[in-house]
């Protein structure tokens, strides 16, 4: 039995139509304890429409009513997910403080308003130089931002830009990576386990497992698993490969969140 799920989108997300009921139903036909409902906040990026908008006051409010009525039957979480750009963290850090969020996931989509998604920024590098770039976003962001609970997928960058671009270059980034780890831990801040790369057809969860256990060697200890799901059939998917995966490294707890601090849960 699977604990919880720290990564699901809704309608309220503008790659989502799933309405939040059907995923609060679904989560409690899975048995799990809590789930994070984590829908997009984006900021200024180049030809995002307008269904990309977050209307937070909605969305908070929406989800503070789930919570009251599935009080005993589910405990729901208040979370987001903020794309962070350098020059995004000002707004977005604004936005976050002014409501009552149990969790944040901290990601990078974009770099200097190109959504990696788009192909933009694969035009001008190749594999190695766009890793090094997204790493070096990544550094920048921890280093300089600070309200959020875990930093998502942290290295999902190879998922677009096609063949060519997949397979991550752990070896030529780990200066980078051992860097940006290091912030996190000392931060208070925690890595998701993003099970999405097997739906992308890249056979693995984000981050790799080099990166997971280079966490744990460095004392990391804030770890949250989740779906990415965008259809609540995709709750908990593929989360048993990630539980054996810990288990054999001696990890022995994931996390949940509640009003932005971590509670350890054993591992079943």
């Amino acid at each position: 039995m699977f604990i919880n799920d720290y990564h699901i989108h809704s309608e309220f997300s503008g790659d989502s139509k799933q309405d939040l009921r059907e995923i609060f139903e679904k989560a409690i036909s899975l048995g799990l304890e809590d789930i994070a409902i984590t829908d997009h906040l984006e900021y200024d990026i180049e030809g995002i429409t307008d269904n990309w908008i977050l209307d937070l006051d909605k969305y908070v409010q929406t989800i503070l009513n789930y919570q009251r009525e599935y009080k005993g039957k589910l405990d729901i979480k208040l979370g987001v997910e903020i794309g962070i750009q350098p020059h995004t963290r000002e707004y977005l850090e604004a936005q976050v403080n002014k409501y009552p969020f149990d969790f944040v996931i901290a990601s990078t989509h974009a770099i200097n308003r190109h959504d990696l998604a788009w192909g933009e920024l694969q035009k001008t590098r190749n594999k190695e130089q766009l890793q090094q770039y997204y790493f070096e976003t990544v550094l920048d962001n921890v280093k300089n931002y600070n309200n959020f609970s875990v930093y998502g997928h942290m290295d999902f960058v190879t998922r677009y830009g096609g063949e060519e671009y997949r397979g991550l270059e752990y070896r030529k980034n780990a200066d980078l990576i051992d860097e940006i780890l290091k912030i996190l831990i000392s931060k208070g801040k925690g890595i998701e386990i993003n099970t999405s790369g097997y739906r992308y057809k890249e056979d693995r969860f984000y981050p790799c497992k080099d990166i997971i256990k280079r966490y744990h060697e460095l004392g990391g200890e804030i770890l949250t698993i989740g779906s990415d799901s965008h259809i609540k059939e995709h709750l908990t998917m593929d989360f048993d490969i990630v539980y054996e995966f810990l288990k054999s490294i001696g990890i022995k707890y994931i996390c949940s969140f509640d009003k932005m601090k971590p509670i350890f849960k054993k591992l079943k």
